[in-house]
């Protein structure tokens, strides 16, 4: 072939390999191999277990041991079903960090929290300041090590579960039979309905609390689908649970 021939080829072939691109998890691809109805139902028979599990645990230790025991097995519980998922494949973009995510979850992270006050006046009552027991109007000594637990592992491990594995699964499972719209609506109800139902059964939950819980879940969801990426939802998990310790800390000196 001549200089001028391959010249020539080249020029042809050459646009369609610049415009070539993989796609996005939420556009399918094989980038979400293995995130399918099996790996839903796993992940959905995994946090029964944990419930579960927790609840026997409450059963079987005690009472100061039992609430770190079943927390961590509840835990465990999330993280399984997260490195399942990532061991059959990685949602391409799922997992990419931004600049702008930080101002996301600080944003969006207080706005959540300032709406569980402004939930709780509905009644007509002020939502009171909460604070945790004291007999001495100090903080308890497992303050500081459940302030950075439920800061930095729990959001964590709950939005990879709950934003990650539940509901990229449930929308790559619908979008194509649904359409990307019904399958982002279904999927973000479907996470935030899991994720509020298993605080209510691990915990004793108010009505203000589920409202929040439900409504931390939507902000989540919509983050994760709007923006293609795990960390916005994460962070604002981290900045809600955050104030939430940093209220409870000031309230309680200050009572």
């Amino acid at each position: 072939m001549s200089d001028r021939s391959r010249s020539s080829a080249s020029r042809v072939a050459g646009p369609g390999r610049r415009h070539r691109r993989h796609r996005r998890w939420r556009e399918g691809g094989s980038s979400v191999t293995g995130w399918n109805a099996e790996m839903l139902g796993w992940a959905v028979c995994a946090l029964g277990l944990g419930v579960i599990g927790a609840h026997l645990v409450g059963l079987a230790l005690p009472e100061d041991a039992a609430d770190d025991a079943a927390q961590a097995l509840v835990w465990l519980c999330f993280a399984v079903p997260i490195a399942a998922a990532l061991l059959r494949s990685r949602p391409l973009g799922l997992f990419r960090l931004r600049a702008v995510d930080v101002a996301y979850g600080l944003v969006f992270g207080a706005l959540v929290r300032g709406a569980q006050g402004v939930i709780g006046g509905l009644s007509g009552t002020p939502a009171p300041w909460p604070s945790t027991f004291s007999t001495d109007g100090a903080l308890p000594s497992s303050f500081l090590t459940q302030a950075v637990t439920g800061t930095l592992v729990a959001p964590v491990l709950e939005e990879g579960f709950f934003r990650g594995v539940v509901l990229v699964c449930a929308f790559v499972l619908l979008r194509r039979s649904a359409g990307s719209r019904a399958a982002g609506i279904a999927s973000v109800a479907m996470s935030t309905t899991l994720f509020v139902l298993a605080h209510q059964l691990l915990g004793s939950p108010d009505a203000v609390d589920l409202a929040t819980l439900a409504l931390l879940g939507v902000t989540t969801g919509v983050f994760v689908l709007a923006t293609g990426r795990l960390w916005p939802a994460v962070l604002v998990h981290v900045f809600f649970n955050a104030t939430g310790f940093a209220m409870l800390a000031v309230g309680t000196l200050l009572a």
